[in-house]
């Protein structure tokens, strides 16, 4: 049988720290996010709080100087969220990545995997000395194009055969020129198909 496009894949240790650095920015992107979700959350309680102090203290029923005692709290919140929005989730993304790599050479973080993809018109074939993975293109969520590596990054499936399939790698150097076309085109299809939304906004590892 002939398929439109067949990769011999050989993924090393070194790819999937390229993917997992891009996923530990991800992780500062919905830190940096969840942060300033949880203070504007929090700025909102304070003003209610700090309404109800002041009809309290039109009634008398507590001392107005209360009100100093609210804002400083305010300020405190303010302050830790300035520290984790723009230097916190930065430091822990430095942290994560310098600890890989300082140790990549030593420790085996990730198991190397050879083996082949097969890419079809709706449907691709991902075989390695892992795991056999069957999928539709509809089970994608994310691709990543970056100088090195495709990276497909899977929804959550229920079939057994795609249960902890998180990425499927494709790294450039194991592509001929006119494969590496074709795979583009194939990705171009397959984001416009699904209304493919991008999956880390950074310009890191290009």
């Amino acid at each position: 049988m002939e398929y439109p496009l067949k990769i011999d894949v050989n993924i090393s240790q070194d790819d999937y720290i390229e993917v997992e650095i891009l996923e530990q920015k991800l992780e500062e992107q919905l830190w940096k996010k969840e942060a300033k979700k949880a203070f504007i959350i929090e700025t909102g309680v304070m003003a209610l709080v700090a309404v109800i102090v002041m009809v309290l203290a039109v009634k008398e029923i507590v001392l107005p100087m209360t009100l100093v005692f609210v804002a400083g709290i305010w300020v405190i919140l303010r302050i830790n969220f300035v520290y984790t929005y723009f230097w916190g989730a930065k430091n822990e993304f430095n942290m994560a990545v310098q600890h890989i790599l300082q140790n990549k050479d030593t420790h085996e973080f990730f198991t190397p995997e050879k083996g082949m993809a097969l890419f079809f018109e709706d449907k691709c074939e991902f075989l390695t000395n892992e795991q056999r993975r069957y999928f539709d293109y509809s089970l994608i969520k994310h691709i990543k194009v970056i100088r090195h590596m495709y990276i497909f990054v899977m929804n959550k499936s229920k079939e057994k055969s795609l249960r902890g399939f998180v990425y499927m790698i494709i790294p450039k150097r194991n592509l001929y020129p006119d494969e590496e076309k074709m795979l583009d085109e194939i990705c171009r299809g397959i984001v416009e198909k699904y209304d493919l939304k991008p999956w880390v906004e950074t310009d890191i590892l290009g």
